[in-house]
């Protein structure tokens, strides 16, 4: 496991763990997803939502692409805030388990095609159910607690639903 340094730690804070994106696309893929390359890009710092809305709730604290190149990220939810404890409460209870990224892409327009350009990462999303496969949140911690490492269901029990 890497080392994680917290510079400023809020009083009340709980840290995720958890995968963001699956491996990256290939150098020549022209697309809306991460290519392997873009992914290797610091994502530190970047602010965590709830379901891409509202007010950030926390930052990543750490991110690096694991040997599958999977962006793995360490995420601080700032538990003083109403929508910080709310969105701890769901992760520990199950409601909400998985990531997702939220970013632009620059699309410029030709005659015959498009071609995805520069990407920005907005933020990161804890979701009920993301949109990309393999991107769960696996472990949390509060306060100085023990490590709480997140069984997968064997069913999609959000799969059930149309959200």
């Amino acid at each position: 496991m890497l080392p994680v340094y917290i510079t400023q730690r809020h009083a009340r804070a709980m840290l995720l763990l958890g995968t963001c994106n699956p491996s990256g696309e290939s150098a020549q893929y022209n697309g809306l997803y991460y290519t392997a390359n873009e992914l290797a890009a610091l994502v530190r710092g970047v602010p965590v939502k709830t379901e891409h809305t509202g007010n950030e709730i926390g930052r990543v604290v750490s991110g690096f692409l694991d040997a599958n190149g999977a962006l793995q990220c360490v995420m601080e939810v700032d538990e003083s805030t109403l929508e910080g404890a709310i969105a701890s409460g769901f992760v520990r209870d199950g409601v909400a388990a998985d990531l997702s990224l939220g970013y632009s892409v620059d699309v410029q327009h030709t005659d015959d095609h498009l071609k995805a350009g520069a990407k920005k990462m907005l933020e990161i999303s804890i979701v009920r159910k993301g949109a990309r496969k393999g991107c769960h949140i696996h472990a949390f911690q509060t306060d100085n607690a023990a490590v709480v490492y997140k069984a997968r269901a064997a069913d999609a029990t959000w799969d059930y639903f149309e959200l």
